[in-house]
């Protein structure tokens, strides 16, 4: 198998009217993960008022339903085959099912009169959730998979991350905006619990598909996909003086180790960028006690300061190497961890500083962890989406699982000197904090692993480079040999070739290959 490195001045280089259309193509997602993220453990506790644990379950069942159906999703996406391209018809699938389903739930159960059983308001929100993240998920993974198919070379894979990942960002602003701008003008200047606050929700939403919907279809207009045969032909005709590009098969990545350690370092990454995400709303209100607006002025904060750090990584990977980059974005969300365990109700200024620190280093680890999967795939994207896939199933299920888990522990009191404040102010800062910890081993061990194999194969080609030169001069010596027999009369011995060679003549001449060795 040749690798990518050796083809990435063949491939034809990508347009700038390309980059730009895959550029946005992500960006209904971005704003409905930002909402999602953001508000849907804020909107059913704090505004339908519905239990911890309900808000906590559906949380679960869309990540549970959104992991499952990336590896199926992704396993699709390699096995199909279609004359618009195969990812970017799952692409338009999955809009299509991101657009009708997310306004429902960010609104009120329709069909649920007043007093209507919790079960009947589960099923309900429950059928859109599941909906939207198989939606979601069809999208997502259509979309990364598309970035080997467009480029091998890897300081554009790096470029194409970091782009996606700061228009990740600059949506998760544009929401943020949008949600300061409805609550300033909402009904309600109290906490967000009134009808007005629930309108306010819903608009949300409807701008978010809206907007999100219109960059889609721009995207479907300006990409063009190749499709697998055009690529491995392409590669094939690139490589016939040395060997035909030889492509993975979905078993095989279940026996390659780096597989699953990019895995979990995609795994770790994810929580330590989306746990603050999801509960920096009530670290505000609940710990903080700040008003109802700062849950969308502080994120926006947090999100200026991510796209920031998008282009102070790509700053980064030109001076040092993507292990010690991702260690700056780790040192980045310690830092911030640590400060919001300081931070009082008084001060509400300083709350700045640790919201730019931790919107910065997560971005660095993120665009760090996409970068090392798709170095992970390199020239094998026939199953691209399916390595993608399963990456998500590790985010999806552990995130789904760890917010779970954090509101089944959380505490029933309130009040401002109650557990709930301390209860936040834990989350804000041992969660982040210890995922990115664990994403700093799991890219340590990585290098590390890549390192070592690197050397034993330099190793092993330095050994049979002299045992191929070695075969070369006993070769030589045997036909130098022959050639003196003929010229010295022997005529007995004039058609004799290598193998009738008498041991008497065998003596000197291995004593001249070992003087040769």
């Amino acid at each position: 198998m040749m690798d990518s490195q050796s083809l990435q001045f063949q491939r034809t280089p990508i347009s700038l009217v390309a980059q730009f259309g895959y550029s946005i193509g992500h960006i209904l997602n971005d704003l409905c993960a930002s909402c999602w993220f953001s508000y849907l453990l804020y909107f059913f506790t704090n505004i339908l008022k519905k239990s911890q644990g309900f808000a906590g379950a559906l949380m679960l069942v869309g990540q549970i339903a959104d992991g499952v159906a990336t590896p199926i999703v992704g396993f699709l996406i390699d096995k199909i085959r279609s004359p618009y391209g195969k990812r970017k018809t799952f692409h338009a699938i999955g809009t299509v099912l991101v657009a009708v389903s997310f306004a429902f739930i960010f609104h009120e159960c329709l069909p649920c009169k007043e007093g209507a059983s919790a079960t009947a308001s589960a099923v309900y929100f429950g059928s859109f959730i599941v909906l939207f993240q198989f939606g979601w998920a069809s999208t997502q993974i259509s979309h990364l998979s598309l970035i080997p198919v467009l480029t091998v070379c890897k300081k554009k894979i790096v470029f194409l991350n970091s782009v996606r990942s700061g228009l990740t960002f600059v949506c998760g602003i544009a929401v943020y905006c949008i949600m300061w701008a409805l609550l300033h003008n909402s009904k309600s200047q109290m906490q967000p619990t009134s009808l007005g606050d629930k309108e306010v929700f819903s608009n949300l939403s409807y701008i978010v598909v809206g907007v999100g919907t219109s960059f889609s279809i721009l995207f479907h207009l300006l990409v063009r996909e190749s499709s697998d045969e055009e690529l491995t032909s392409q590669l094939n005709e690139q490589t016939a003086l040395t060997a035909p590009v030889e492509q993975r098969v979905i078993r095989d990545w279940f026996k390659l180790d780096k597989f699953y350690l990019v895995g979990l370092l995609y795994m770790f990454t994810r929580l330590a960028v989306n746990i603050p995400q999801v509960y920096l709303p009530f670290f505000l209100t609940d710990t903080l006690s700040l008003a109802k607006e700062s849950i969308a002025y502080y994120p926006l904060m947090m999100l200026v300061c991510s796209v920031v750090g998008s282009f102070l990584c790509k700053a980064l990977t030109k001076v040092m190497n993507k292990v010690l980059t991702y260690c700056v974005g780790v040192l980045l969300v310690i830092g911030a961890c640590t400060w919001f365990w300081f931070l009082d109700n008084v001060h509400h200024c300083y709350t700045y500083g640790p919201t730019a620190l931790i919107g910065a280093g997560s971005s660095i680890m993120l665009i760090i962890s996409l970068s090392m999967t798709a170095d992970l795939i390199g020239v094998n994207t026939n199953t691209g989406a399916f390595v993608y896939g399963c990456m998500s199933l590790l985010d999806k299920i552990s995130n789904g699982v760890t917010v779970a888990l954090i509101q089944f522990y959380h505490p029933s009191e309130s009040g401002e000197k109650c557990p709930v404040s301390r209860f936040y102010r834990r989350i804000m800062t041992f969660v982040p904090s210890a995922t990115a910890v664990c994403g700093a081993i799991s890219i340590a061990i990585v290098y590390i692993l890549t390192v070592y194999r690197r050397r034993q194969a330099q190793h092993n080609l330095l050994i049979n480079e002299r045992e191929s030169t070695t075969v070369e001069n006993t070769a030589a010596l045997l036909s130098s040999d022959s050639s003196e027999s003929e010229r010295g009369g022997h005529s007995s011995m004039g058609s004799r070739n290598y193998n009738s060679i008498t041991s008497k003549d065998v003596s000197p001449l291995n004593n001249s290959i070992q003087n040769a060795r």
